[in-house]
This record gives C-alpha cells, structure tokens and sequence, in this order.
C-alpha cells in the first residue's frame, strides 16, 4: 500500500513538478500541451504567455488564469458596446497555442501561433513529426516536437527567447490527477490539502473520495510555472543576434619553422589602403587538406561546388581555390566574412601550413582581373560535358546525353578527383558517377532512329554504329575507352570483385599508380572523348 499511498499524495509528481518545472529546472524540452502519464497520474498541459505587470496577478493562486481553447480572435461585449479582437484574452494574456475544435465532425487540433512560427521562420517537417528552423549554417534544428495528434514540446530556449523577445512571461500550467478503485479507508489515506510556493512555482494538491457509488479515492496536483523574460537583449533575434566569434587559422611560419596562426576577423586584417598596418592581409591565402570538402560533397542537395565556389543553397557561400591537387586555399578574411561560426570551426580542424601559393587560374582572376579557365580535370570535364551538349542539340536538334533526373544530378554535381589518394570506396563511387553521366545517359533512341536495322545493339554499340554510318572515323579509341569503363563499373562496382576485375582494373593502371591518380587519367580521357564529340560540330 505504500507506492499507492504515495502515487495518492502525490510525492514523485510534487518532486517532478518543484525540480523540473521549478526555478532551477533546465529540461531541453517542456511540454506545452496534451497528456501524459507522470507516475501512473494522468497529466494536462497548456501554456500562454502573460504581461510583465501582469505577473503578480497571475501568481497570487494556482488556478489555471486562462482554460485551454482560449484566445482565440472574436467579438467582446465590455459592457459599453461590441468590439472585434484579434485575440479575445485582451492584452494582458496571448496564446501560444490555439486548441480548435470541429464539433465531432473532425478530430481537434492544437495549432502554434503563427506569429511564433513567423518570428523563428520554421516550418513543419511531417517526417520529424517537429517544426523546424534551418540555422546559418545549412543545418536543421527542431524547435517544436508533435506527438500524437495533440502534444507539443517545445525547446526550452526557443521559449524563453520568445518571451524575451516579446517581453511576457511565460505561464506553464499543469493539472495531474489519480483514481484509484477503492476509498481512502481502504487505501490507507486521508482527505488532504497542501500548497506549494516559490519563486516561480505555485500548486495545489489535495485528495479525498469521489462522490459517487461507489466511492473512489482520488488526488488533483494543479497549477502553474511562471518563465520570466531576461532582458529583450537576450532574445537573439535581430538586432540582438550573438556576436559573431572569429577563429584563428594557421597562415605559415616564422623565422624558426613554428607554425603562426591570426585570426579571421576581417575588421582586424591589413589590407592595400593602410588598415592595420603589421597584421596579415586580408588577402592571405590559407590552407586545408582537400577531404574539408567531404562534408559538402556528401549532402549535394544542400551544398554545391563549382570551380571557385563553396555555396549552402542560398544561405551562405565562398570564394574557394580549388584548383590544387592536394589542398584548398581560401583568404583569411573571406573565412571570416563568409563562413557562419560553426562552418570555421569545421574548417579549422584541415587547417594546414603548405609551401604552396595561390592558383594561377586564382591570380589571373583575383589579381589580374583576367577570365581564366581551371586546370583542373574535373573542371574541364564538366565544362566540356556541358558545352558539348550545347552545342549537339544545336547541330542536331537533340542532346548528345539525356538529362539527368532529379535523383541522378548529384552524379554529375559530385564528379571530382577524388580527395583522398587510396580510397577504393570513394574511387568506386566516381567510377560509378562517371559511368551514370557519361554512358547510362547517351541518346540511345536518337542513335537508334538513324540505325534501325541494328536491332540488338547497346548503348556503346549504337553510337558507334552512329557514327560510323554519320561518316566519321578515328573513334575507335574513344569507344574502347567507353567499353573498358563500363566493364570496369561493371565488374567493379555492380560485383564482386575478382580476377575479372583485377584485369580491367590493370589496364587503367590500378596496382601501379594511386587510385587517385587512375581517376585522374580517366577523367582525362572521358575529356578527350568530349572534345572528339565536340569537334564533331565543326566538320
């Protein structure tokens, strides 16, 4: 009998509530609505949001100030005449929730106010099951969890940011209550009361029997919390947003071989017109180990490279010299001015010192002011890959390749030498991609319509069949390179590998060179076979 006389007078929920919902409680998450099971009671949530002067109103009992359903926008009668209000709680009281009901005819739903929704800019991710905000850097964070059809949670700072923003306190109130199916006599209970104060908790519990046949014992911990709203400073909403904190990166070394670090903070950099005289220039070239880029090359619908360019979509990008073999460069103030806080603490960790300087396809741009193509392999491919296809459906009226669907784009996004030397994971991806852009997508039913006797061929086969029957020669070095990369995808990547494998692989140089460098001469030889394509036009 003893748990059940405590689950009666309601010692853990009375703990629950004065720790967790007490002064000092700091739970990531409150619940703000809907029930829940707390001890074997069955607990009600609701929470609204108070005027600062209002306060004190609020906190002289433990009842609920404001029943759920409440607030919404309607017509007031004040005695004198009728008025409309947008939120019919007037202004002492707003909701932070709106409980809607459809009499019956559809479930009731609780809805978060929109104006809380606007001022964090999320939305609802029905996956998650959460609403959700999109933070600077890319990243997604949950701000409000549903579960079920009528309980949210809501993170504990994004609550009190919001009140601080608004400043009005926040009214979190709670009604927990147990039955039993027998009476306090049998319980070994008594009719009780109590009531509990603090700074910003008030309750009351009490218990006794239910008047009814046949009497049951019963307890009811009700009442509310009060979150008082810091200074509208702390609200972290413009113009109030924290203070960006620069990181330092390794720029070198001095004069004894020990590697020098400055920070990124562009306000603290020299530049060409005398600012801070003695501090590096804004323009000093800082470098990380290639693999800096696998976190964006793994979430291409989120990030994209492109020949001189880091961007997340449309909330940030940067200026990135990419084209090195064995690092990425960036200027020291552009990490600064360009990369969010959490993005340069990413990139500090490739950090490196390197002997190497700035590009010259960077120079001829950044300094010199001259349009200049990359030299890099994987830019000209892609280059050429998609001038080619221009220019064919000029020529022709149809594309050499087919595009590419939604859900194959990051093939052709992601092509790259590869960032680490001997990863056969990685260079098996590329092969793949390589294969996907460069022969899955050929115009096999174009090649088809002007060989129509040839029947069985493939996609290979019929553009050779093409361009044999088109009069042009000197392909058949392009067509064994095409055949040798789909064996190799094929025996490579679609299955096990073994002998078969082995022996293609060799024939591209795999055993003798790193795999990164095999890449490389791949890549250069779907090249050449686009510039074949490509020259094509011209005869």
């Amino acid at each position: 009998m003893e748990n059940k006389s405590n689950a009666y007078y309601q010692i853990a929920n009375r703990k629950f509530i004065e720790k967790e919902y007490g002064e000092y409680g700091k739970s990531l998450w409150v619940q703000i609505s809907g029930h829940k099971d707390l001890n074997g009671a069955d607990a009600l949530f609701w929470c609204v949001l108070v005027e600062k002067n209002n306060v004190d109103v609020v906190f002289r009992d433990h009842s609920w100030d404001v029943p759920i359903g409440e607030g919404g926008p309607g017509f007031i009668d004040d005695g004198d005449n009728v008025k409309y209000r947008s939120n019919k709680l007037g202004d002492e009281f707003e909701p932070l929730l709106y409980y809607r009901e459809f009499y019956g005819i559809k479930k009731p739903v609780n809805e978060l106010s929109q104006e809380f929704i606007l001022l964090n800019n999320i939305y609802f991710d029905e996956q998650k099951k959460a609403y959700c905000t999109i933070l600077e850097n890319g990243t997604t964070e949950e701000v409000v969890r549903v579960i079920g059809e009528n309980t949210f949670l809501i993170k504990l700072s994004y609550l009190t940011r919001y009140a601080a923003a608004k400043q009005m306190a926040a009214v979190l109130f709670y009604d927990i209550r147990t039955n039993f199916d027998v009476d306090t006599k049998e319980l070994g209970v008594k009719k009780f009361s109590d009531e509990h104060k603090d700074k910003n908790v008030f309750y009351q519990v009490y218990g006794g029997n239910l008047e009814v046949i046949p009497k049951n014992a019963f307890s009811v911990l009700t009442g509310k919390k009060i979150i008082y709203p810091g200074p509208v400073e702390t609200c972290g909403y413009w113009p109030f947003e924290k203070e960006k904190e620069f990181v330092e990166f390794l720029i070198g070394i001095d004069e004894n071989g020990n590697e020098k670090s400055f920070t990124c903070n562009p306000d603290k950099l020299a530049n060409y017109f005398g600012n801070n005289r003695g501090a590096p220039l804004y323009l000093t070239p800082v470098f990380f180990k290639r693999e800096v880029l696998l976190k964006y090359i793994s979430k291409p619908d989120l990030y994209s490279i492109d020949d001189g360019y880091l961007r997340c979509n449309g909330l940030w990008g940067i200026a990135i010299d990419n084209d090195h073999k064995d690092c990425i460069s960036v200027y020291l103030g552009d990490l600064g001015r360009d990369l969010p806080e959490s993005e340069m603490l990413y990139w500090k960790s490739f950090n490196i010192v390197s002997d190497e300087g700035v590009s010259v396809t960077s120079f001829k741009r950044d300094f010199l002011g001259i349009p200049a193509d990359s030299d890099m392999i994987d830019h000209k491919f892609k280059g050429h890959y998609i001038e080619t296809n221009e220019a064919w459906n000029r020529k022709f009226g149809w594309p050499l390749f087919v595009p590419l669907t939604n859900d194959d784009q990051h093939n052709f996004d992601t092509l790259r030498i590869p960032l680490t030397e001997e990863s056969q994971p990685e260079f098996d991806g590329l092969i793949l991609s390589l294969v996907k852009v460069l022969i899955d997508s050929l115009n096999e039913k174009k090649f088809q319509e002007n060989i129509e006797s040839e029947k069985d061929l493939k996609g290979i086969g019929k553009l050779e069949k093409w361009l044999e029957r088109s009069g042009y020669n000197d392909f058949k070095t392009h067509i064994k390179f095409l055949r040798n990369l789909q064996e190799l995808r094929s025996k490579g990547t679609g299955h096990r590998k073994g002998n078969g494998y082995n022996k293609i692989a060799s024939s591209f140089g795999v055993g003798d060179k790193k795999l990164k460098e095999v890449f490389e001469d791949i890549l250069s030889k779907a090249d050449a076979f686009l510039i074949y394509m490509n020259n094509l036009m011209e005869k």
